[in-house]
């Protein structure tokens, strides 16, 4: 089949099988087109195919998303600012993106600790923060202290006895926190 592709100002016509997948497609115009992706450490460029006003998936075939012989597929070069670092949140088990620019790399713990609290929601002083290797991170060091580069993944780890509080909070698990608040504080 037959299909054009329209990238800045151009349009040029394709012959690929109905079964071709998004992959190729964005291989085979890299190619036509003569793409080429600025490299950078801080903002991540790539290829993006949208037919319908959707992104298209490298892994989907054309005939799978509705592209029938004669469609026009879009092509943009997109850009994402690359995470400067991540923190996994052992609480909820999902992985913080900290963005920002490699200057980030030169603040103190305290001021990341701040971050990662208006990003997960928790309270400073709940949690602390560790290199995967289990090193605790002070809060009155810097991040370059712990040799800490960009991309490198940080852990964080409530005090003993919070996860299933913060848990409960998080979850809107009202019987659960009043439970544990008083094993905490005692009779209330």
């Amino acid at each position: 089949m037959k299909v054009f592709i329209h990238y800045e100002g151009s349009c040029e016509p394709f012959d690929v099988p109905p079964d071709q997948t998004v992959g190729a497609m964005k291989r085979m115009v890299k190619e036509t087109f003569l793409v080429q992706l600025p490299s950078d450490n801080q903002v991540w460029h790539y290829l993006e195919l949208s037919y319908g006003g959707a992104a298209l998936q490298d892994s989907w075939a054309l005939r799978d998303v509705g592209v029938v012989g004669g469609s026009v597929i879009r092509c943009l070069i997109k850009s994402e600012q690359r995470p400067v670092m991540h923190v996994f949140n052992a609480v909820t088990r999902e992985t913080l993106q900290i963005s920002g620019s490699e200057a980030l790399l030169h603040v103190s713990v305290a001021r990341l600790k701040s971050m990662v609290s208006l990003q997960s929601g928790l309270p400073v002083s709940a949690f602390r923060l560790s290199v995967l290797t289990d090193v605790q991170l002070y809060d009155c060091n810097q991040l370059q202290d712990y040799a800490i580069d960009a991309g490198t993944t940080l852990r964080l780890d409530t005090w003993d006895g919070w996860v299933e509080f913060l848990q409960g909070c998080l979850l809107g698990h009202r019987m659960a926190v009043r439970k544990i608040s008083k094993w905490f504080y005692g009779a209330m």
